[in-house]
Parts: structure tokens; sequence; C-alpha cells
């Protein structure tokens, strides 16, 4: 008679058990790490993407945009390796125009006026490799599909259970541009027309849209003719024409001017003018669609004085240089542009195109800006 107590074959089940529970843990260690991992690279492609993204929208371009974002697929390893493709295509599965306003709620709305040939009122690109976006409410259908190794062992021990086999992780990232204010004078009576198209209390001409001149008026402040225009160095209270020399020469590579804000007071002086102005020149040039290079200028009270650092900053003017005119200057560019200076014999001939800029998150008004990635609040980040 065999014993009830036989116990031979228990071993196994046991073992069984064990080896069941080490897979279990060893495919959750796998699901995780991969997770993990694709989620880590999958966010640097939409990071470096959202940049590139942004820096064609400073240039005021979709078709920029798109190429900017896909040209980086054929050198993002990740994207490259997982076929998560980015589309370039603005406002479509994975690159979405925005508006970033940092004071408004929500911070991040879709970008208006936005067409195949205009980025309308856009200063900043979403990219994102995703389901649904957040931002538009549409399906993109395009995140990252990761596989999973725990889920099949789950429906070997469950037929029929149907677990997904693999995992969707999604990943976004938002990018704005901030203009810098980028030339190395300050002026006042800079006169440009309101929504309405009239000109503010205290303008006789409107500079918007025409060749104007803005001559280095150095008659004292309070005189018949008093000063319109002084170079400043920012925050730097030393406006020698050597500090101004050099900072001209950062400018040309959109380094130096500290990134100045409306409400700011900066330093400005009359300074020496012709060394300045010769020095000037290295900002007049082209971009690659023939359209001039244009900056940024601070606005100061009409009271101003021009001396010392007490000059308050009231709006930026967008002035693209295009000649350096006047007797002592040598200009070099665009000289068939100058037409017989003024009484006070030297000016920077320039094409204004708005006196009453205060955002500088405002796409295509500087040759210089900065980009930087934001936090998004509906996600978390």
């Amino acid at each position: 008679m065999r014993s009830l107590k036989n116990q031979s074959g228990s071993v196994i089940v046991f073992i069984t058990l064990v080896v069941v529970l080490l897979l279990v843990m060893v495919g959750m260690g796998l699901d995780t790490g991969w997770v993990v991992y694709s989620r880590s690279m999958g966010q640097r492609a939409v990071d470096m993407a959202a940049l590139a993204g942004a820096a064609g929208v400073a240039a005021g371009n979709p078709a920029k945009v798109k190429a900017n974002v896909e040209t980086l697929n054929t050198t993002n390893d990740y994207v490259k390796a997982s076929g998560n493709q980015i589309d370039g295509t603005v406002n479509g599965n994975n690159v979405t125009l925005i508006h970033y306003d940092a004071k408004a709620t929500p911070s991040i709305q879709p970008a208006t006026g936005v067409t195949g040939s205009s980025i309308g009122d856009a200063n900043g690109a979403r990219v994102a490799l995703e389901k649904n976006n957040w931002v538009t409410g549409s399906s993109s259908n395009t995140p990252i599909n990761t596989p999973s190794f725990l889920t099949p062992l789950l429906n070997f021990l469950r037929p029929g259970g149907g677990t997904p086999g693999s995992t969707n992780v999604n990943v976004s990232a938002v990018a704005v541009i901030e203009s810098q204010p980028s030339l190395p004078f300050a002026v006042n009576g800079c006169c440009g027309p309101d929504q309405n198209g009239n000109l503010p209390p205290g303008c006789t001409s409107n500079w918007v849209g025409t060749n104007a001149e803005i001559p280095w008026n150095q008659a004292p402040s309070g005189g018949s003719n008093p000063n319109n225009s002084g170079w400043t160095t920012y925050f730097d209270r030393s406006v020698s024409a050597p500090d101004v020399q050099d900072l001209i020469r950062k400018i040309a590579a959109c380094q130096g001017t500290g990134g100045a804000n409306v409400g700011d007071n900066i330093c400005t002086n009359n300074g020496q003018q012709n060394p300045d102005l010769r020095v000037f020149e290295i900002l007049i040039g082209t971009n690659a669609d023939g359209t001039p290079k244009c900056y940024l200028a601070p606005i100061i009270p009409s009271t101003s004085n021009f001396t010392g650092c007490d000059n308050t900053i009231t709006a930026f003017a967008q002035i693209c240089p295009l000649a350096v005119c006047g007797p002592g200057v040598n200009g070099t560019k665009n000289q068939n542009l100058c037409t017989q200076p003024n009484s006070f014999g030297k000016y920077v001939l320039a094409t204004v195109k708005s006196c009453s800029i205060t955002d500088r998150n405002a796409a295509a008004v500087s040759q210089c800006y900065s980009l930087h990635l934001v936090r998004e609040p509906q996600v978390g980040m």
C-alpha cells in the first residue's frame, strides 16, 4: 500500500511557483525600465524638436518650422531607431504653433491666424508624440509604442485575457521665443499709429513703414532742437565710445544687451558719434530671403536728456537699419539711399516697422532672440 504521506513531486510545484514569481518580477523590471528609457529618450527628442520649431517661428515662416523639426529626424538616434518620426507639418499630428503669455490663464493657447504662409500670433511651438493633444483637443494617435514583456506572460497564464502587449508613452515639449533688445541706441519721438491708425499726441509724423532718418541731435536738451536719441549700453554705466563699439560687435553675434524690459531703467549718453556710427554699419545686412535685418531699440520718454541711468523704457521700436549717412561717417553700405543729411549732419537711415512693441515674445520682431522651454501646466511638465 502506498503511503498517504508521500510528498514526491511537491518540490516541482514550489519551483514552478518561484519561477513564475521570478518571471513576473523580471517582467515588471523590464517593462518599467523600458518605459522609463523610452520616456527619457522621447522627451529629449521632442525637447530638441520644439526648440528647432521655435527657431522657425522666430523666422516667421511655417515652412521653416517644418524643415527645422524634420531635419532632426535624421540625426536624433531615438526617433531614428524606434521609427517614431516627428512630422513637422504645422498644426499637424506632432507640431502645434502656440501663443504663450506667462501672465495669462491658461498661459499656453493655440496660435490664431496661422496659415500656410503665416504664423499668425504664434510665439512658440509645441512638439509632442502623444495620443491626444490637449492644446487643440484633437487626437493625434502618435504616442511612443513601447513593447511589454510582462503582458504576454499574463496572457499565457490567462488565455483569452487580451492584455495589450505594449504601452503607450506620451511626451511633449513647448519652446517659446523671446526677442532681445539689440540696438545700441535709445530713441524718443518714435511715432507710430495706434490700433485705429491714429498717431498719439505729440507725434508730428509717422515713422512706421517709411525709410526714416534717425538723427543724433546733439543740441542741449530743451533747446530749439533737443536730443532725440543717444547711445546706450543698457545696464552698464559706462557709455563711452569704446564700450558702445564693443557692444555693437557683440550685438552682431546677438550678445550683450542684457534682456532689458519695458519699465527698466537704462543708462544712456550722447557720446562720440562718428566712430560709433562707422562700427554700427556691421549691423546692416539682409537675411536669406532678401529682407533687411531688423532689431529692437528701446524708446524712452521725450523728456529724457540722454545722460545717466534713470531713463525708463516705455516700449521698443522695431528698426531695420539700411545705411549710415552723413559727413565724417564714411559709410560703405547702401550709400545710394542717403540723401542730403539734415542740419545735424549724421543719421541712421532705417525702415521702422513699429514704435509700440511691449511684448518681446512676439515673433520676427528682432534679429536677436533666445529660445527656452516652458512648463506645460496642463500635464505638469
